[in-house]
């Protein structure tokens, strides 16, 4: 599943919400210590294709366009690590896993407004405030019942589709 389907509350489900949250944070959690590692392991790949570079364009610094005869200057040194193919693609790696972990920041932040709007539905919930609201509008109810038909068959349409993909 997204995390938008994820972070999803219905009011006609909030003991299941409840029940499956702390399973989501998990496991939206878990996808982020993952994607840190991920990115860490990069983070540390990159510092050594930078010392190879390095070593590589002072061993063959005309095969990197130094022509003086004079040794070579580190600024130079630097400029030509920093458009080293290897580093480049390194680099590229590692931005993208930290757009990863920051993708997967946000899940964590998204399920914890989750969280908290279970929290307060909950106790709405309990101090009747959708009774209330059912009073003061007649529709109300008729409009809660069809809401919830419709998320009953969503998910057993859901629960049909998972079984299928289980046996093919």
């Amino acid at each position: 599943m997204s995390l938008k389907d994820d972070v999803k509350i219905s009011i006609n489900n909030l003991d299941q919400a409840a029940i499956e949250q702390p399973s989501l944070y998990a496991e939206w959690a878990e996808k982020w210590a993952d994607a840190m590692l991920k990115r860490d392991q990069i983070k540390e790949s990159l510092s050594a294709v930078k010392a190879e570079a390095d070593e590589d364009i002072r061993k063959n610094p005309k095969g990197y366009g130094w022509s003086a005869d004079k040794a070579v200057t580190e600024a130079w040194v630097a400029s030509q690590i920093s458009v080293h193919k290897k580093v480049l693609k390194v680099t590229d790696d590692y931005l993208n896993a930290q757009y990863e972990v920051n993708m997967l920041s946000v899940a964590k932040e998204a399920l914890e407004h989750r969280r908290k709007a279970l929290e307060i539905l909950t106790t709405l919930y309990a101090n009747s405030y959708f009774v209330a609201k059912s009073r003061t509008d007649h529709n109300y109810v008729e409009k809660l019942t069809e809401k919830g038909a419709e998320e009953v068959n969503e998910g057993l349409e859901n629960s049909a589709r998972m079984s299928r993909r289980k046996r093919s």
